[in-house]
């Protein structure tokens, strides 16, 4: 009986090291169909679905509710066949059943010199003011902290006169930042390209160095934004900049594909965010020079042999594309409803099928570490428009990979993505 392993790499684009898991919708031996709801874990800051990715037999459950799972750890598994009857699931790898529920269980005592369980998002809080999570009680299930435990631990902790700090401070000069606390503490925020949204990141945010925290943001019209357009470029930088103001994020190393490239320059402009260093793959805004087809192609498919003839043309090889990316895509566009909004800024951004928008001025401006990265395959953006990055700005021209180096060349582009965050300080 071939057996399929149901896994979470990362969920939005942040960096995490585990998730939780919060509820299955099916039971062993239970039949699955593709797209069907299958398992709900908790990340950093939201529960996350994960859908089945082809017609079968729910067969394995290696964690159950209110266990913990590391990222990349197979959760569980589809069967191509019925189970037959006794087959019995493994026991989880990383917890042992337990009899009180995840919620009633006493959080277990942490050891010395043990690491803590805490979400990505308690860890970058905890990282930013120097608290040491050793120190801190979690009252997620099995003792994992979270957001509300820093906040707490915080609030409590002494300042420096003595004296109880009510709330967190911060410095008048906190957004002037030394290189080295910069590279600590600013996170890498990630911006995908039209049609994508911030699950794009998937495959490069695990392989990202542990110091690298990210946010990943979705353009208007994309994703979580589906129903928030935009008409220019700068329409779609203010909108970036109000979430990353929401966020609570002053400053931030930039990385941003295709148009989310043109984006993260174009925020760079706005002054609203300090901007310690950039990483352009592919980046829109160097030329008036575009791929028409394929961006009304993308707005417009709404079958999935439409849509994979399109996706091939973003990479060198189409044997890059993850298995399933089309039919994955093509149901988020529906889920979204944002077909219509795509092709209303396709008509907006790139008009007679050009670039609307010229960002080289912006990138000539740019006063910290730059690098561009370019695939010599790229039928979407000519890599010939990296010839117009100044003389200060790296430039990486990679061999048999196209317009999505982050899905091609994931490591690669993670390694990139770092050094240029390393090289701050």
């Amino acid at each position: 009986m071939a057996t399929h392993p149901i896994s979470i790499d990362s969920a939005g684009g942040e960096y995490m090291e585990t998730v939780l898991v919060i509820a299955w919708a099916a039971k062993s031996g239970d039949p699955v169909k593709a797209g069907d709801l299958i398992v709900t874990v908790e990340t950093a800051k939201a529960a996350t679905e994960i859908e089945a990715d082809r017609d079968g037999w729910l067969a394995d459950i290696y964690f159950t509710e209110g266990q913990e799972a590391p990222v990349g750890a197979v959760l569980g598994t589809i069967a191509d066949e019925k189970p037959v009857a006794g087959h019995a699931a493994p026991a989880a790898t990383t917890a042992t059943a337990d009899p009180l529920s995840a919620t009633d269980a006493p959080a277990p005592s942490r050891q010395s010199g043990t690491r803590a369980i805490a979400s990505p998002l308690a860890r970058r809080l905890a990282a930013a003011a120097g608290l040491d999570l050793s120190t801190v009680s979690g009252t997620g299930p099995r003792g994992r902290i979270k957001k509300r435990d820093i906040d707490a631990a915080l609030a409590g902790r002494p300042d420096r006169s003595g004296g109880i700090q009510t709330e967190p401070t911060e410095s008048p000069a906190s957004h002037v930042a030394t290189p080295a606390t910069a590279r600590r503490t600013a996170p890498a925020v990630l911006i995908h390209g039209f049609g994508a949204d911030r699950s794009v990141w998937r495959q490069v945010v695990p392989l990202l160095e542990p110091d690298v925290t990210t946010v990943s943001l979705d353009l208007p019209g994309h994703g979580a934004e589906a129903a928030r357009s935009a008409k220019s470029i700068e329409e779609i930088a203010f909108a970036l900049s109000d979430q990353l103001e929401a966020m609570g994020v002053r400053d931030a190393h930039l990385v941003g594909h295709s148009l989310g490239g043109a984006a993260a320059l174009a925020l760079t402009r706005i002054g609203r965010l300090t901007v310690r260093s950039v990483t352009l793959l592919a980046p829109g805004g160097l030329g008036p020079e575009i791929n028409a087809g394929f961006i009304a192609g993308l707005a417009r498919s709404t079958t999935v042999q439409a849509l994979e003839r399109w996706l091939a043309v973003m990479v060198g090889d189409p044997r890059t594309l993850p298995a399933g990316y089309a039919q994955a895509a093509l149901r988020q566009m529906e889920k979204n409803g944002n077909r219509d909004v795509l092709a209303s800024m396709a008509e907006a951004l790139f008009p007679d099928g050009t670039q609307g928008f010229d960002l080289t001025p912006a990138l000539a401006e740019l006063g910290v570490p730059t690098r561009l990265v370019w695939g010599k395959l790229d039928r979407v953006a000519p890599a010939a428009h990296a010839a117009r990055a100044p003389g200060f700005a790296a430039v990486h021209l990679l061999d048999g990979v196209g317009h999505v180096p982050q899905i091609e060349a994931p490591a690669l582009t993670a390694r990139l993505i770092a050094e240029t965050v390393r090289s701050c300080g």
